[in-house]
């Protein structure tokens, strides 16, 4: 199974690696020869370009939905900071009523009093 550890890691099985005992390793020990490597960089098999290309895909959705999550995410906020604002203004105007309210309710008090 296939391990990404980001962007720039390396996507490499354990079906496809094998451990060599390091340069002191004779090339003819044909238990140490890794048989599924192709000789030649350029010589893959159509089943390994589909690998790639179902990786290259699914690497491209996953990047995508990534982006338009972070991008739900951003709205979102946005939209909440929207309601704080508009939330504190509305208390503002309630805190200046509140004051002309007692005010009044004082200046009538008084009134009665006398």
């Amino acid at each position: 199974m296939a391990t990404s550890y980001g962007p720039h890691s390396l996507d490499l099985s354990i079906k496809d690696c094998t451990v060599s005992g390091g340069p002191s390793s004779s090339p003819s020990d044909s238990s140490l020869a890794p048989s599924s490597v192709p000789k030649h960089p350029l010589s893959v098999s159509p089943k390994s370009m589909d690998t790639d290309t179902s990786r290259v895909m699914k690497r491209t959705r996953n990047t995508l939905a990534a982006r338009r999550y972070r991008q739900r995410r951003v709205d979102q906020m946005s939209d909440l900071e929207a309601v704080l604002k508009e939330t504190q203004t509305e208390r503002d105007a309630l805190k200046v009523r509140v004051a002309r309210l007692e005010g009044e309710l004082e200046a009538l008090r008084g009134l009665a009093r006398q």
